[in-house]
């Protein structure tokens, strides 16, 4: 979990800085490393605006080349943390609100960490490179190399397939 003690934090503006593991931002640790997170937290009496900003390395898999691929992905969020009363009401600088009591001791920043590095992987995952190497278009085996069949009953069908051939290209 990615915490925060606020009992120690004065009025003021706060710059925090977290490498966690993959396990303690709630993401999957065979997709996600070296996660990095900034915080600046604006300090006011019954209230914290948070600003973030998350990066992390993580292991993908190309849509086109189904190869493995690392890619660098990081976001930016805010959310302030205040009253009941002001939950629910949008504001201009900040996205969320979300309750802070005066007797809580600490912020809990987990899901905005893991919800911000989920939201930045890229829908169409394509490896560095993969964009010019060629698409097959043709599946299957080609009609010279076809092998005779094991069963000698396949023979009758094959004589009908070929016979229908011949009589649409004459």
């Amino acid at each position: 979990m990615l915490t925060v003690d606020v009992t120690s934090l004065s009025d003021g503006i706060h710059q925090l800085e977290f490498s966690p593991s993959a396990e303690e931002a709630a993401l999957d640790p065979t997709t996600f490393r070296d996660v990095h997170v900034e915080a600046e937290l604006q300090c006011h009496r019954d209230r914290i605006l948070v600003k973030l900003w998350a990066t992390a390395t993580a292991e993908l898999t190309c849509d086109r080349t189904l190869q493995s691929y690392d890619e660098h992905v990081e976001g930016d969020y805010s959310l302030l943390f205040g009253p009941p009363s002001m939950v629910g009401q949008e504001g201009e600088e900040f996205e969320e609100v979300r309750p802070f009591l005066p007797s809580d001791q600490e912020i809990d920043l987990t899901d905005v960490v893991r919800d911000t590095l989920l939201l930045s992987l890229p829908q169409r995952q394509i490896a560095p490179g993969a964009e010019e190497e060629p698409i097959d278009q043709e599946f299957g085996t080609p009609d010279e190399e076809e092998e005779e069949p094991i069963d000698p009953r396949w023979d009758e069908l094959r004589k009908l397939r070929d016979d229908n051939s011949t009589e649409e290209n004459p």
